[in-house]
């Protein structure tokens, strides 16, 4: 009786981490700033930036946030407007 070998592929790569510094900040604090939260119409991006927010505002005092919705992958006319009226913006794709 003749074996047969079956060769098992693991397609994924080891993780590899390493230590880098953080893009420079304008704001030392995110208290009382505009906070743009902006969704790109993905399943539950809309989810999670409604918790990003709930957290930055238990962690900063006086922090607005301005969520919007763009509809389309081209179609987001309010970015430089966005960008004008927020210090910061967050932009989430989820799926």
């Amino acid at each position: 009786m003749e074996r047969e070998l079956i060769k098992i592929v693991n397609p994924t790569a080891p993780r590899v981490s390493k230590r880098t510094k953080l893009a420079p900040r304008k704001y030392r604090s995110l208290r009382h700033k505009r906070i743009g939260l902006l969704d790109n119409n993905k399943p539950n991006a809309d989810k999670f930036l409604a918790h990003v927010g709930e957290l930055l505002k238990q962690r900063y005092d006086g922090v607005e946030l301005i969520p919007r919705r763009k509809m389309t992958r081209t179609g987001a006319d309010f970015l430089e407007e966005l960008a004008d009226e927020c210090d910061v913006v967050i932009n989430a794709f989820a799926d």
